[in-house]
């Protein structure tokens, strides 16, 4: 579908009453409209999306499964009014527990235990697949839809997130925002609307009421406060889809208005309000970027480091015993938000450039055995985090504005000896240099099984057999 561009604009010179043509404002594409009519009718989707769709949704149910006993998860419990009695009616399941809540408290949980681990998937710089999941399952209980349906609200959420983040030129970071939970619930609003059916308008005011939810801070990675991020996104997304289907209306341009969401996060007031959105071209996101499934339970900006160290770690005649000096080359913006130079928690451990690079060398890991005080204030991780020295990089990568084009780690030893990683251009697992299948069970299995969960084999089973779910009550069996 077509849309019709916004009249440029001849502001009024309030001197003299009169328009003038030197104040004229660049055109404007009525994004909040067309992603709405997109939400509504997003066409055929591709079986490739469906099948990303797939990979993403499982991924996110494993790492929720890993982090819902996580410190964060018991403070919900109790302060939330959760129904501990699995015949409680007129409530949705809390997704790998035998509890029951309101949707809105579901989707809050689900999220925050998706990324209690910030083990979540990646894409566009965000987190999509845990907020998406965290709600749509939510949403899927309560009106009866099944896997299928899932999936292709889960591709409409992709591409609207996917939309929004590439219209901004400049790290979000930077500015103190974090992305996932400022653009996610927008995204998550315009898959539920998709799911719960609603027409084009309705979507639209979903999307501009998500718009008006939105914001979480980058000074809070790294603390307990982080995974509620990812929660609150699910939760405020749902939030504004069942708003607007109750007909309370938001602003038809709460995305690409000078006073809307877009462009008063944009660091340098450099985000592109003019161009068509390219789902509406049938130029898929999901089907061109993919998404990048994690490794490690560490913030996404140091995982090119782990695999840096885990490359040096191996190389012959390396003796970690030995080290004297480290050097990590890595972007500034990565090393500035992975920001505890001297962790000693497990918190500050996810968000540290020298912890994972320590880890890496050590354990050749940087996985759940090694996030633990023990390990952490080990003196041997201790003495490798303070032989550590960064070089900063402002070199910006095309791909992603928040990584340099690669990192790479090197390591001198006390007889002289030097070990280099070489460059490092994309961590494992990333889309372009993606999981296995067998490594996607593997993980999916360490995650479900540290969360505490009887049977991830089974699990793992019907979650590939999602598209044919008929009832999503059917998935925790």
């Amino acid at each position: 579908m077509k849309y019709m561009w916004q009249r440029a604009i001849f502001p009024i010179n309030w001197m003299s009453g009169e328009l003038t043509m030197t104040d004229r404002l660049p055109q404007v594409f009525p994004l909040t409209c067309a992603l709405g009519e997109f939400a509504a009718r997003p066409g055929d989707i591709p079986d490739l999306a469906l099948q990303t769709a797939r990979i993403g949704l499982t991924d996110a149910i494993g790492v929720m499964l890993a982090g819902r006993s996580e410190p964060v998860l018991r403070a919900l419990y109790t302060t939330l009014d959760v129904e501990r009695s699995a015949e409680a009616t007129g409530l949705v399941q809390v997704l790998g527990t035998k509890e029951r809540a309101r949707a809105l408290d579901a989707a809050l949980l689900n999220g925050t235990a998706a990324h209690a681990l910030a083990m979540d998937d990646v894409a566009a710089g965000c987190h999509p697949s845990s907020m998406l999941m965290a709600a749509l399952v939510c949403q899927a209980q309560l009106s009866g839809h099944g896997g299928l349906d899932i999936l292709r609200a889960y591709v409409v959420g992709y591409e609207i997130l996917a939309e929004l983040a590439g219209r901004e030129p400049d790290a979000l970071h930077r500015s103190g925002w974090h992305p996932s939970a400022v653009l996610g619930p927008v995204a998550v609003a315009g898959a539920v609307a998709h799911l719960m059916g609603l027409d084009g308008e309705a979507c639209a005011h979903a999307l501009g009421m998500a718009a008006s939810m939105t914001g979480e801070l980058v000074a809070n990675f790294g603390t307990g406060a982080k995974p509620l991020h990812i929660g609150r996104a699910a939760q405020a997304g749902l939030l504004a889809a069942r708003m607007a289907a109750a007909g309370v209306t938001a602003a038809q341009d709460a995305l690409e208005s000078k006073t809307g969401l877009l462009s008063a996060i944009s660091p340098s007031g450099r985000v592109d309000l003019t161009r068509e959105p390219a789902c509406l071209n049938d130029l898929w996101h999901i089907t061109r970027s993919g998404i990048s499934i994690k490794q490690y339970p560490v913030c996404y900006s140091t995982h090119r480091v782990v695999d840096a160290a885990i490359t040096v770690a191996g190389l012959p005649g390396f003796a970690v015993e030995n080290i004297q000096r480290i050097e990590v080359s890595i972007g500034a913006t990565q090393a500035w938000m992975a920001r505890h130079h001297r962790p000693l928690s497990v918190p500050e451990a996810k968000y540290s450039v020298e912890f994972a690079v320590a880890s890496g060398l050590i354990a050749r890991a940087a996985g759940f055995a090694q996030l633990n005080d023990t390990f952490i204030q080990s003196e041997a991780v201790q003495r490798l985090i303070g032989a550590t020295d960064l070089a900063l990089s402002d070199d910006v990568s095309e791909e992603d504005a928040v990584f340099s084009p690669f990192d790479h780690v090197a390591v001198q030893l006390t007889d002289g000896a030097r070990y280099d990683s070489g460059p490092v251009r994309y961590a494992r697992g990333n889309a372009k240099l993606a999981m296995t299948d067998v490594e996607r069970h593997r993980k999916f299995v360490d995650c479900a099984r540290h969360g505490g969960y009887a049977e991830p084999e089974a699990l793992w089973s019907r979650l590939e057999s999602l598209a044919t779910l008929n009832c999503l009550e059917d998935l925790f069996v």
